[in-house]
């Protein structure tokens, strides 16, 4: 701490020593009541399929609670709403209100100040919503008994929105007062650019939503799905058309990875890692035994085949050679 911290800390414990004491006391429980609202808040949204950045938690610590007491001039700890703190970071603006529904169906709502619907067009910031919570009733046992009436504040953001609230603070600019006017017009400007550009990741995602309806619609004609281009979004579907029975892919044989093998040699179609995938059936079966693995998996052992120096990621590397005698010949086209 610097010494003016120390001091401020030292006038705090003399001035209001029942205070500091009673929130030292308390600060445990709070830290478990925000990583309990952290834990429920990440169940949830993993059930319902909802992406996120990041949920993180935190209690106060002791100096930002003496800061904040002699700033509002609290009588007890309970008066200070955020000790516990949850901040979930979304990805998608059009994935708040189901946010919202989930959050004010798990906990009690004392409280809800959305930040954004309540800032005027030409004021300076990009806000988020704000939620003060109990504890809600679904949550029951003897781990919540001492928990169920303190106060966690939530607060929920785009990560555009924690982007700005970062810089922002920072700047430790509040107000559009505090600012001074020839930043002001700037940082107007760029608050709206953030907002802007929140609203064209949400196009990009409808748009690629609409892509992958197509990819998945062309799966009806054999032609025309396998005379598609190799991305992410179509090596999925891939996957899923040619290996109909297996998981997509596993913790070793993540479609991200193999696929960048894909492209690393040379393969443009799906058309082309259909042919690679059907000429080393019969090596991989024999290679892989009794074995289950994941769709992406095979396609990464048919690279093998035909690729030596890609066997080296391999457990079973030395084994390939036993078994290459099995490649079917290729018939012309893109398959070796």
């Amino acid at each position: 701490m610097q010494v003016s911290e120390v001091d401020q800390l030292s006038r705090t414990w003399s001035e209001n020593p029942d205070l500091v004491r009673e929130f030292i006391d308390s600060r445990p429980q709070y830290e478990q009541l925000c990583s309990e609202v952290a834990y429920i808040l990440d169940k949830r949204l993993d059930a319902q399929e909802i992406e996120v950045s990041a949920i993180t938690c935190r209690a106060k610590s002791l100096k930002s609670f003496t800061e904040k007491l002699t700033r509002k001039n609290y009588a007890c700890p309970e008066d200070v709403t955020d000790i516990a703190g949850v901040r979930l970071v979304y990805l998608y603006k059009s994935d708040r209100s189901q946010i919202e529904k989930l959050i004010e169906a798990e906990f009690d709502v004392i409280e809800k100040v959305d930040k954004v619907e309540e800032q005027d067009e030409d004021r300076f910031g990009y806000g988020a919503l704000h939620y003060l919570v109990h504890i809600g009733r679904k949550s029951s046992g003897a781990r919540y008994d001492d928990l169920k009436n303190l106060i966690c504040e939530i607060q929920v953001r785009t990560v555009l929105q924690d982007a700005w609230a970062i810089v922002a603070h920072h700047l430790s600019y509040k107000e559009e007062s505090d600012i001074p006017k020839v930043l002001r017009r700037k940082l107007n400007s760029l608050s709206g650019l953030f907002e802007t550009a929140d609203d064209q990741f949400e196009q990009v995602r409808s748009e690629r939503k609409k892509y992958q309806t197509s990819v998945k619609r062309k799966g009806k004609n054999e032609s025309d799905f396998l005379s598609q281009e190799i991305n992410l979004d179509t090596f999925k579907e891939f996957l899923k058309w040619k290996f109909p029975n297996k998981k997509i892919g596993g913790t070793v044989s993540h479609p991200g990875h193999i696929l960048s093998r894909v492209h690393e040699f040379g393969y443009k179609r799906l058309s082309e890692l259909n042919v690679i995938v059907d000429r080393t059936a019969k090596a991989r079966d024999a290679l892989a035994g009794n074995a289950n693995h994941p769709a992406a998996g095979e396609v990464a052992a048919s690279l093998a085949f035909l690729h030596p120096d890609y066997r080296s990621n391999f457990a079973l590397r030395n084994n390939f050679a036993d078994y290459e005698h099995l490649i079917a010949p290729k018939k012309g086209g893109k398959g070796d």
